[in-house]
C-alpha cells in the first residue's frame, strides 16, 4: 500500500479554498482505477493520485479565519466540505509589514511556535500560498519547514530559489525547494509563451509584443505596489523570452486591480511578427480566467512529484520540476520541453 501525501497550506485565500473543493470535486467522480476525471490534467504523478492528498494542517494571520474551520470558511460560499469540519486554521507568521491596503486584525505565532505546529502535524510537503510582497513571511516558512523535515513549494514571487544555501540546506536532507512563482496551467504568462513559440516554430520573425493583466485577487492589488510590481514584471518578461532564441521589444505584467471581478483576470495581448519579404502580422487577443481554478491543476501536479522525488531520494528533480510549474525556476526552460521533461520523469502510463 502506498503512502499518503501530507500537505500544510499556508495562506488560505482564493487558491487554497478552489484546491481544496477540487479535490472534494473529483474525489466525489470516481475512483483510482475507474476513467478519467474531466478537467484533470493528470490522473496520476508518480505514484500517487490526488487521492493520495491530505490536507492536514492550515495556517493565515487572518483574524477573521484563524480559530475557524476550514469547513466554516468555505460555507461562506456554500460549499463547505464535511471531511474538513476538524481542520482549523492556525495563526501563522508575519515577518513584513503587512501591505497599506490590508484592512484587517493581523494574528501572529512566533517561529518556534510555528515550527513546534509543523513537527506536530508532520507534513511531507508545506504549500506556501501566501500573497505577493511577503519576501521575509516567505522564507521564514521556508526555514521553518526545513527545521520541520518537509519539502517546500513557493508559489509565490519571493526568490528562494537564488538562494543558495537555503536550496542546499533542503537537498543536505533530501528534501525538496521547488519554486518560484507559480505558472497557471493556463493563464497569461503560458498562453503569451506558446504564441510566440508557435510563431518562431511557424518561420516568422517577432518584432515585439505585450502582455496586460487586470485582476480583482487580494494577490493582485498587492502587485499594484510598484516595486511588486517591477519584479513580477521581470519575472514574467524573463520566463517568455526564454521561448525564442532571438531578443526582440517585450513587455508583460499586471497593470490594474478592479476590486468587482474577483478571482478572475483578463489579458490583453498584442503580437507583431514578419514573415516572407517582410510581411507583416499583428494579433490582439483578450483572455480571460479564473486564477484559483488556473492554478490547482499545476499544484495538484507539484505536490505529487515533490512526494515522488523524495521518495525516490532524489531531491535534484526539483530542477525539473520547477521549470515545469513556475516562472522563475533555477533552470529556465522553453514551456513544451519542460513539460515533456516533466511528464517522461513523472507521468507513467
Amino acid at each position: 500500500m502506498r503512502s499518503r501525501i501530507r500537505v500544510a497550506l499556508i495562506g488560505v485565500g482564493n487558491v487554497a479554498c478552489t484546491l481544496l473543493q477540487g479535490m472534494e470535486y473529483y474525489r466525489k467522480m470516481g475512483s483510482n482505477d475507474g476513467p478519467a476525471r474531466k478537467g484533470l490534467w493528470h490522473e496520476r504523478v508518480g505514484n500517487y493520485t490526488i487521492d493520495d492528498i491530505d490536507v492536514v494542517c492550515a495556517f493565515d494571520v487572518d483574524a477573521n479565519k484563524v480559530g475557524r474551520s476550514i469547513h466554516e470558511l468555505l460555507a461562506r460560499d456554500g460549499s463547505g466540505i464535511g471531511a474538513y469540519r476538524d481542520l482549523e486554521v492556525r495563526a501563522g507568521m508575519m515577518m513584513d509589514r503587512p501591505p497599506e491596503h490590508w484592512h484587517m486584525d493581523v494574528v501572529t505565532s512566533t517561529v518556534d511556535e510555528f515550527t513546534s505546529a509543523l513537527r506536530q502535524y508532520n507534513p511531507d510537503v508545506v504549500l506556501n500560498l501566501i500573497s505577493s510582497s511577503l519576501d521575509g513571511s516567505s522564507l521564514a516558512y521556508a526555514e521553518s519547514a526545513l527545521r520541520a523535515g518537509a519539502s517546500f513549494i513557493n508559489a509565490t514571487p519571493s526568490s528562494l530559489q537564488s538562494n543558495h544555501a537555503l536550496a542546499s540546506a533542503f537537498r543536505g536532507k533530501n528534501l525538496l525547494l521547488v519554486g518560484d512563482d507559480l505558472m497557471s496551467q493556463f493563464g497569461g504568462t503560458v498562453f503569451h509563451k506558446g504564441i510566440l513559440q508557435l510563431l518562431h516554430r511557424r518561420g516568422m520573425t517577432i518584432g515585439s509584443s505585450y502582455q496586460l493583466d487586470v485582476g480583482g485577487s487580494r494577490d493582485t492589488r498587492n502587485t499594484m505596489v510598484e516595486e511588486v510590481r517591477a519584479r513580477k514584471r521581470s519575472i514574467k518578461t524573463a520566463s517568455i523570452n526564454a521561448e525564442i532564441p532571438y531578443e526582440f521589444g517585450m513587455t508583460a505584467g499586471t497593470t490594474e486591480y478592479v476590486e468587482f471581478m474577483g478571482d478572475d483576470r483578463i489579458s490583453y495581448y498584442w503580437f507583431y511578427a514578419e514573415g516572407f519579404m517582410g510581411s507583416p502580422v499583428r494579433i490582439d487577443i483578450m483572455m480571460r480566467s479564473n486564477d484559483g481554478a488556473n492554478a490547482c491543476n499545476v499544484l495538484l501536479d507539484v505536490i505529487r512529484a515533490v512526494k515522488h522525488a523524495r521518495d525516490r531520494g532524489d531531491p535534484g528533480l526539483a530542477d525539473i520540476i520547477s521549470a515545469y510549474g513556475f516562472k522563475s525556476p533555477p533552470n529556465v526552460m522553453g514551456v513544451m520541453e519542460a513539460q515533456q521533461e516533466f511528464e517522461r520523469v513523472f507521468i507513467h502510463t
